[in-house]
């Protein structure tokens, strides 16, 4: 069965939920903006704690059909207070999509200022301290040795 991964960054926190029945049958877009529709308040500031940052691969994420690597990023736009989102191509969406991975959603708000990775595998996900790649200087090599990343920062109001 295919699997929503909630990072509660409050509480450093990892939860791995069966999707509900209502969602099975969305991906990508359409799933990131049913989620911040359902999930984040529409009152909430849109860098504050209550908004969630989606990622989702497409229905077909995972699978050989052309063009099915694509990752949908959803949460409510500081800049127009509505449902946005954004796509990206690369290797993230077909091995989320591999993973049976419908959806990861980042809530919450880190208690400091540290730098956590994310890392995602075939076992299940773990948020670990990755304080010392901060300033880290991408090489060829570097890049070589990481499979498959996704990357944001903090933005709080």
């Amino acid at each position: 069965m295919a699997k929503i991964i909630r990072v509660d960054m409050t509480d450093l926190k990892v939860i791995s939920e069966n999707v509900p029945d209502e969602l099975e049958h969305l991906g990508g877009r359409a799933l990131t903006s049913h989620m911040v529709c359902t999930e984040v308040p529409p009152t909430c500031h849109p860098l504050g704690k209550k908004n969630k940052l989606i990622f989702a691969p497409g229905l077909l994420g995972g699978t050989s059909v052309p063009n099915s690597g694509r990752l949908s990023i959803g949460a409510k736009s500081p800049l127009t207070g509505g449902i946005k989102e954004a796509n990206v191509g690369g290797t993230a969406g077909h091995k989320l999509g591999r993973l049976r991975i419908k959806a990861i959603v980042l809530e919450g708000i880190p208690p400091r200022d540290d730098i956590y990775m994310l890392k995602v595998d075939k076992d299940g996900a773990i948020l670990i301290p990755a304080d010392k790649f901060q300033g880290l200087k991408i090489t060829r090599q570097s890049q070589n040795s990481m499979k498959h990343m996704a990357v944001t920062r903090p933005s709080y109001a």
